[in-house]
């Protein structure tokens, strides 16, 4: 049975769809997590998503609006055209649209001053980035190539201030960020907090840090963030993705 409509359950799911495709794409074969997956993803549920989805704050980005991009194209014709948020136009679109692609260039070659840093302002500018490279599988044909560089530039600040911080999510988002402008990237020193916070039942936590309490839900997103990085750093480039969403059989 699929969620209600705004339950949290939605975008919980959707996410975790996400990192599925995404932990699939760099293995090149299908990842474990497609497992709990399998019973859970059917026809219904992309009903459900889509219509959470349009029921949704233009506004605000919605949480679970990456997995638009790995809907097919069939289900997306359901979606209602307006304003939305970057991420959510950048997830509904193949990027041939050269004023979005200029769009987001702007967005990630622009500053952040340190005291307006946020984990929200870094998940925005992960989104974004993680779109314009569809998530590794795809490298984006950047008018401007300082747009690269900038974007670099911006992602080992913004690692550098969730490492001070002892946040996990950030930290791990901006290490997968690193390694999809340069595969060569060593981001070791990441990892190495990041799995050092491993909880004894495989999760972790929203803060750097040993621990061996149980978790709750809120272990899901710091989860989901380190999986994601410590995918694209053991296998370094897209391999190629098996079938995708709908992970039903």
């Amino acid at each position: 049975m699929a969620p209600l409509p705004g339950s949290p359950a939605i975008t919980d799911l959707a996410n975790i769809a996400v990192v599925a495709n995404i932990c699939s794409g760099f293995r090149g074969s299908e990842a474990p997590l497609q497992t709990f997956l399998r019973s859970r993803f059917t026809s219904s549920f992309i009903e459900t998503f889509i219509l959470d989805f349009q029921c949704s704050p233009a506004s605000s980005i919605y949480p679970g609006s990456a997995l638009l991009r790995f809907l097919p194209s069939q289900d997306l014709i359901q979606i209602l055209p307006g304003a939305r948020p970057l991420p959510e136009r950048l997830a509904l679109s193949d990027l041939s649209c050269r004023n979005l692609l200029a769009e987001a260039a702007a967005f990630l070659r622009r500053p952040v001053p340190e005291e307006c840093l946020t984990d929200d302002t870094i998940d925005t500018y992960a989104r974004v980035l993680g779109l314009c490279y569809r998530f590794g599988e795809e490298r984006p044909r950047f008018d401007d190539v300082r747009t690269y560089g900038d974007a670099y530039a911006n992602c080992l600040r913004f690692a550098d201030w969730a490492q001070r911080k002892g946040h996990l999510v950030p930290l791990a988002q901006m290490g997968f960020c690193l390694c999809l402008i340069d595969p060569d990237h060593d981001i070791a020193p990441m990892l190495a907090d990041v799995i050092s916070s491993q909880r004894p039942d495989g999760s972790f936590p929203t803060r750097l840090g040993f621990g061996t309490a149980d978790q709750d839900g809120a272990a899901l997103q710091p989860t989901l963030a380190a999986l994601a990085a410590l995918q694209i750093a053991t296998h370094g480039r897209w391999h190629g993705l098996p079938p995708s969403v709908p992970l039903a059989a």
